[in-house]
C-alpha cells in the first residue's frame, strides 16, 4: 500500500521551508490517504460505541451491586471505560481534523513550522499534525 501513498518531488510551486522544498504528497495519492483515514475513523467510532455500551452496563452493575465493595469495583470499571471512551473521542477529532486538512490541501505539512511530515510518520500516524521535531 505504501507505493500508492507515494511522495513526489516538488516542481513549479512556492517553497514552504527547507525541509519541505524537496517533497509533497502527490494528488493522485490523496484518495488513498482519505480512505485510510476513513477506515481509522470507523475503527475508533466502533470502539467508542463499544465502550459506551460497556460503561452503561458497568453503571447498571454498580446500581444493582450487593455491598459497597462490589459497587466501588463496578464504579471503578465504569470510570475506566469512560476515560477510554474520551481518549477514543479525541482520536476521532484528530482524524476529522486530518480529513479537513486533506480537503484544504494542508495534509502532510507540519502545522507549526510548515515542513513536510515524513512519509514514514504519516504511514504510522496519518492524522499527525506536526513533524517529529515540532511534536516534541
Amino acid at each position: 500500500m505504501s507505493a500508492d501513498l507515494g511522495i513526489l518531488p516538488l516542481y513549479g510551486t512556492a517553497r514552504r521551508s527547507p525541509a519541505a522544498e524537496a517533497r509533497y504528497l502527490h494528488p493522485a495519492a490523496l484518495p488513498h490517504w482519505r480512505a485510510l483515514l476513513g477506515c481509522r475513523w470507523q475503527e475508533h467510532h466502533a470502539k467508542v460505541a463499544e465502550l459506551g455500551r460497556d460503561g452503561r452496563d458497568a453503571v447498571r452493575a454498580a446500581a444493582e451491586a450487593d455491598g459497597p465493595d462490589a459497587r466501588q469495583e463496578a464504579l471503578r470499571r465504569a470510570s475506566a471505560l469512560w476515560h477510554q471512551a474520551v481518549a477514543e473521542w479525541r482520536a476521532l477529532g484528530e482524524i476529522e481534523a486530518a480529513l479537513s486538512r486533506l480537503a484544504a490541501g494542508r495534509f502532510g505539512w507540519c502545522q507549526q513550522c510548515g515542513a513536510a511530515i515524513a512519509f514514514s510518520r504519516l504511514a504510522d500516524v496519518p492524522q499527525a499534525r506536526y513533524c517529529p521535531g515540532c511534536d516534541q
